[in-house]
């Protein structure tokens, strides 16, 4: 899992005035906030159990507050079940995942150090490197090189390159992952308007002039740089090349990538991120960039056999873009985790959209509790772990026992 699977920028807002932001969903849950008439609210993710809850992030008096509020107290929800029903999925990455591992497994097959290498460079976000390894020019036969070249030109955000790479793979070798995948690339490609681009010290920004202004670019990209700075600061990870964001209106963001209606970002090598219009990088901006900068920053980290488990992607991903756990929440978890009616962490499906809404909502609570348990009492565990990813199994049944179980 690369994006956050019930993660999403909606734009909604709140109907009427002192709508109570409770830290869980029962009436009486302690009040966080107070939320004004008109107060744009993020939604993290919807409870889909019958209830009405929704758990979201606003700003009150310049302080980002997160909790869970009514449905029916939010202004702009009709649709949003429709959308989200037929979305075609919750992980973003789907369409991409699959061939990346399948271009994992071609390359153990072949046994080709060329091939071993430019995947070991992908894997770490080095996809320039990679295409100047593979040189795909004098290897215009060969579909599995081709293969790797479309997937690290995609990376470097030259579509038409990369379009041109798997269109000759598939000539030489039918692949229905790769079928799938040009298809969606094509039509981002066909659709898409960001034409502008902007370069940073970690960050290669694409926009469109009609919707953001020079400006406004420079602010997003500053921010980006800025929130890379800080993750990569507490993470350790590096990039010896530009991470490539893509921001786009809502309209246009949702044709080029056909994403769900209430997608609002997602990571797939690159980030994408529907601009919602404001002049400035407001705090939900700002939150949303850098949950996408932490899933950048741990692919970018070698996670040994097997990829970042669910709980610490989304965990860090929560912590690291501000959230923060009710006192009153993490209480109810310890308990329900002594009484063992939750699942440990490693219990968590890697699928998070296949959980119930109450195992949704637990899994999210689990991971920013985990996370929050990284960072307690030793300022390095995080880095320990992704410097070790070997240790992950007795750090995360360590981490049980802190949770509660």
């Amino acid at each position: 899992m690369v994006g956050p699977l019930l993660f999403f920028l909606a734009a909604l807002t709140v109907r009427e005035g002192q709508t109570p932001l409770r830290s869980g969903c029962a009436a009486g849950d302690a009040v966080i906030a107070n939320l004004a008439a008109g107060t744009p609210v993020e939604i993290r993710f919807r409870l889909a159990d019958g209830g009405d809850c929704i758990k979201v992030a606003a700003s009150v008096d310049n302080k980002d507050v997160v909790g869970y509020v009514s449905g029916s107290a939010l202004a702009g929800l009709d649709g949003f079940e429709q959308e989200r029903s037929s979305a075609r999925t919750t992980d973003p990455t789907a369409a991409l995942t699959p061939m990346e591992a399948e271009a994992r497994r071609m390359v153990i097959q072949t046994g080709d150090p060329k091939l071993d290498r430019a995947s070991q460079l992908l894997a770490s976000n080095q996809p320039e490197q990679a295409l100047d390894v593979l040189r795909p020019e004098r290897y215009r036969k060969d579909a599995n090189v081709l293969l790797l070249a479309g997937l690290a030109a995609y990376r470097m955000d030259r579509l038409d390159s990369a379009l041109d790479y798997w269109k000759q793979s598939l000539e030489l070798a039918p692949n229905d992952s790769l079928t799938q995948i040009y298809a969606r690339v094509k039509r981002e490609a066909e659709s898409g308007r960001a034409g502008e681009r902007l370069l940073g010290m970690h960050i290669a920004l694409r926009y469109e002039r009609e919707t953001i202004s020079v400006e406004t670019a420079r602010a997003i990209l500053g921010t980006l740089d800025a929130e890379y700075s800080r993750i990569s600061a507490q993470m350790g990870c590096s990039t010896r090349e530009r991470i490539v964001a893509v921001v786009e209106d809502r309209d246009t963001y949702l044709r080029s990538t056909g994403a769900a209606e209430w997608s609002g970002g997602w990571y797939d090598g690159r980030i994408h991120m529907a601009w919602t219009g404001e002049k400035e990088v407001g705090p939900q901006m700002r939150r949303g960039l850098a949950h996408e900068l932490v899933h950048a920053c741990l692919t970018s980290i070698p996670a040994g056999a097997t990829p970042w488990p669910a709980w610490l992607q989304e965990g860090l991903a929560q912590k690291l873009s501000g959230d923060q756990l009710a006192p009153q929440t993490r209480e109810q978890l310890r308990q329900r985790a002594q009484a063992h009616q939750v699942p440990r962490l490693e219990e968590l499906h890697p699928d998070w959209s296949r959980l119930s809404a109450e195992q949704a909502r637990t899994a999210y609570s689990l991971a920013l509790a985990a996370a929050d348990a990284l960072y307690d009492g030793d300022p390095n565990g995080l880095r320990n772990i992704l410097r070790n990813p070997q240790s992950l199994g007795q750090v995360t049944a360590d981490l049980d026992k802190k949770l509660g179980f």
